[in-house]
């Protein structure tokens, strides 16, 4: 700029200051983003040490007739190939679920920044997120929950991020798991709502298809509804739950919705009617629920900031409360041995998940790698971690079973959990 007398004056642009500034808030948004994420990894990759192959995981790992159980094997055979120890196919078979669960806390992540009024906000619904023990479970179990929570999210975030809804993804979802009936029917209502004539069409289709596919229903009418809401707070923890109840109603009716906010309110509702009749499989119906954490924390956010600092206390009291349920249940969940150094009860919630790699682990140690074992899932899941249990055409030198004064002794803390004795096969099977 040019003065009257002629010289020239340097003008400070402040609009690139405040884009740059704006930048490195950024920039420190993922940074903190992206740490978070690499501690929630390490916890999981620690859980996975601690655990061994579930019975169930075992059958489907084997069966190889789902697409959790086709992602697990391929895990399984890129961590033989670098690692060559079968002690190690834990990490195999978790590294599909864990990979999708990164690919669900970015989704989540990107999702709230276009939701949550500030960007700071998405740091802490990622973090609620991360901790929901539902979330974390479905990170470390072989099932198709961290597949369906994908599309589910990929699902909003085409809608939020495009304005645009994802047919191809509703079509993907159908012939997955019985779970993606709620996707349906909330895109049935949302295009009731819109009315969208061919989208209705195709929501109902897109329903009917994944019935008849799966056929959830089944057996004798039986109602599991306090049940089910027994395991819906214990799977959310009751703060949270009560909160996505209220959140759910209040975004459903009160404001134009989004696929974002019908899916969890479909997804609640059909869980609870449908409890009346039978049993739910939480782990399929799971899912569509997650997705409304980013509305879910705009809720227990708006209570809090929209009162004076003089009456927040009860406000805060809910949050801390929530903290707290959600600390009990990462603790119940990723610290579980810890329970057998303060009690003796030998069997606890999580005590299927244990036992089998260890007694692997002994087994490597007295350099057997074959043995006859009665118990038919204790073998398929030494089979696992490469113990050969097959005795039609090399029959082993010994029988494992379960024996107090077997030499396999299997201890977590103070508590003996469990016994084996190691039996010459022959004195077991006589001709």
């Amino acid at each position: 700029m040019t003065t009257k007398h002629g010289t020239k004056r340097k003008v400070y642009d402040y609009t690139h200051r405040v884009q740059t500034l704006d930048s490195i808030n950024y920039l420190k948004l993922h940074a903190t983003f992206c740490l978070i994420l690499l501690l929630d990894v390490a916890l999981l990759c620690f859980m996975t040490s601690q655990t061994s192959i579930y019975i169930r995981e075992a059958h489907d790992f084997f069966n190889k007739d789902s697409l959790p159980s086709y992602l697990a094997n391929i895990g399984v055979s890129f961590m033989q190939h670098f690692f060559h120890n079968p002690l190690f196919n834990d990490y195999g078979m978790r590294l599909p679920f864990i990979c999708l669960h990164i690919l669900n806390c970015i989704l989540m992540y990107s999702i709230s920044l276009h939701i949550l009024h500030k960007s700071s906000d998405s740091i802490v619904c990622v973090l609620l997120f991360m901790a929901i023990p539902g979330v974390s479970a479905q990170a470390l179990v072989l099932s198709c929950m961290g597949i369906l929570t994908l599309l589910c999210l990929l699902i909003v975030y085409f809608q939020v991020r495009y304005k645009r809804i994802a047919y191809e993804l509703f079509i993907i979802a159908v012939f997955l798991d019985s779970g993606a009936a709620i996707l349906c029917l909330a895109l049935f209502f949302y295009a009731l709502l819109k009315r969208k004539a061919y989208t209705m069409v195709f929501g109902m289709i897109c329903f009917g298809v994944n019935m008849y596919q799966f056929a959830p229903i089944h057996g004798v009418p039986n109602s599991y509804f306090f049940d089910t809401l027994g395991l819906m707070s214990l799977v959310f923890t009751p703060v949270l739950f009560v909160y996505c109840v209220a959140a759910t109603y209040s975004y459903t009716f009160k404001k134009s919705p989004l696929l974002l906010h019908l899916i969890p309110f479909v997804g609640f509702l059909f869980i609870m009617l449908f409890s009346t009749r039978q049993k739910i499989e939480i782990e399929s119906f799971l899912p569509p629920l997650c997705v409304g954490i980013p509305f879910f924390m705009q809720k227990i956010l708006f209570d809090l900031r929209s009162r004076l600092p003089q009456f927040r206390m009860r406000y805060k009291i809910r949050i801390y409360g929530l903290i707290l349920f959600l600390l009990f249940g990462n603790i119940a969940l990723f610290g579980n041995k810890l329970t057998y150094y303060i009690s003796n009860v030998q069997h606890n919630f999580a005590y299927s998940f244990y036992e089998a790699k260890d007694i692997a682990k002994e087994l490597y140690r007295r350099n057997i790698t074959h043995v006859n074992v009665p118990n038919s899932d204790l073998a398929l899941r030494l089979n696992f971690y490469g113990i050969n249990t097959d005795i039609k055409d090399n029959p082993p030198k010994y029988t494992l079973t379960a024996n107090n004064k077997g030499s396999i002794i299997i201890t977590y803390g103070n508590t003996k959990v469990a016994q084996y004795a190691l039996i010459p096969y022959k004195t077991t099977h006589k001709k």
